[in-house]
């Protein structure tokens, strides 16, 4: 299974092209934080978390949604600078970057979502042995507050060292079980340990703009908490491993996390298809409301089917498309620009390009956003 990712990402990969892909990645951010806080019973309606959504209401909009969102692109921004490029795998895993993950998800985080049961403050990025707390989650008594940093550190000395590829993705996987048991934080310890999954898979070049492991784990949530579980038990006999907990166990939840990624991977392989693309755009072009009240024809279906599949087209060529006179096209057009459908950087701008508002991607990927406890 773990040979099978890079062969489904680098099919992926040829989906789409780069300018597509990356205003699709922008898309996918808004999933990831929208299931990663879903896992975690807060629910935040995807469209309200679009750059151009007012922030007015709260019982709508969250500030820790909000934080997630700018926490991935600046965390996958990072990995892509010289210093991040040539970080060390070792370094993937490093306490101190498990701390800026935290700190960086909760920073924007309100008073109301940093506020623990004891009635104090969640510090962002601090680590319980700062606090000295110790701490439980349902039945699972995390290690005393201590053992944080020395439980850390042989993390990151094991799955660190791990010099191929193939066991590297096997390892980050491990890990995301392993850092979840330590329960490094007084809280948000999911949104961590998800985030981190997503920062090593990228750093494997397993993680393409088009797909979200958050949205994969929502789908079967109450799988993944049982995985989890799992892999918290003690050692099952002498054959069992050779640690404290379950061998067996572990490798269930490794499995389990492989199923999850090639699922979300063919998800999209699909959700994407030419053909099928085509025909969701025609179908939201002819049904939904928001078309019909701004004028816009079924003709449009064909030009943007054409923006969106090769990332950019001249405006020109666009009117083309449409198979419309020119002065209906060019209306069209602006009304599309309108809607934000297409992205044309300035009134006179001769490129034109795919805009992908949250409220539009729901119509071309129905269950992309859906709630699967419903």
């Amino acid at each position: 299974m773990a040979e099978q990712l890079p062969f489904q990402a680098g099919k992926l990969c040829g989906v789409l092209p780069t300018e597509s892909a990356r205003r699709i990645g922008g898309l996918m951010r808004i999933t990831s934080s929208y299931y990663s806080n879903l896992i975690e019973g807060q629910y935040t309606e995807p469209a309200s978390l679009s750059a151009n959504a007012p922030r007015r209401n709260p019982k709508v909009l969250t500030e820790l949604a909000v934080s997630h969102i700018g926490a991935q692109e600046a965390l996958e921004r990072l990995l892509r600078t010289p210093r991040g490029s040539t970080m060390e795998w070792a370094g993937m895993f490093a306490p101190s970057l498990v701390a800026r993950v935290h700190r960086r998800l909760f920073a924007g985080a309100g008073q109301a979502e940093l506020a623990l049961t004891d009635g104090r403050e969640l510090v962002p990025g601090q680590l319980r042995n700062v606090s000295e707390k110790n701490v439980m989650v349902g039945d699972h008594f995390a290690p005393a507050w201590q053992s944080i940093l020395p439980m850390m550190s042989r993390l990151q000395t094991v799955y660190g060292r791990i010099g191929d590829q193939r066991t590297r993705l096997l390892g980050a996987l491990a890990y995301h079980h392993r850092l979840a048991f330590v329960h490094p934080f007084e809280d948000g310890n999911g949104r961590v340990v998800r985030m981190l999954t997503h920062l090593q898979l990228a750093k494997l070049g397993l993680v393409s703009p088009l797909w979200s492991l958050s949205r994969g784990l929502a789908r079967q949530q109450d799988e993944y908490y049982r995985r989890l579980r799992s892999a918290d038990q003690p050692r099952r006999g002498d054959l069992d491993g050779r640690g404290q907990l379950t061998q067996s166990g572990l490798l269930e939840f490794v499995e389990f996390m492989l199923q999850v990624c090639l699922d979300q991977m063919k998800y999209i392989e699909h959700a994407m298809g030419m053909a099928t693309l085509r025909q969701r755009l025609e179908r939201a072009i002819a049904f939904e409301p928001r078309f019909e009240q701004a004028g816009i024809k079924q003709e449009v279906a064909r030009a943007l089917h054409i923006l969106l599949t090769h990332g950019e087209v001249s405006r020109s060529d666009f009117k083309i498309y449409t198979g419309l006179h020119d002065r209906v096209a060019s209306g069209q057009l602006n009304k599309l620009v309108t809607l934000g459908l297409v992205d044309a950087p300035s009134v006179k701008s001769r490129q034109l390009y795919p805009g992908l508002p949250v409220w539009f991607a729901q119509l071309l990927f129905p269950d992309l956003h859906r709630r699967f406890d419903q």
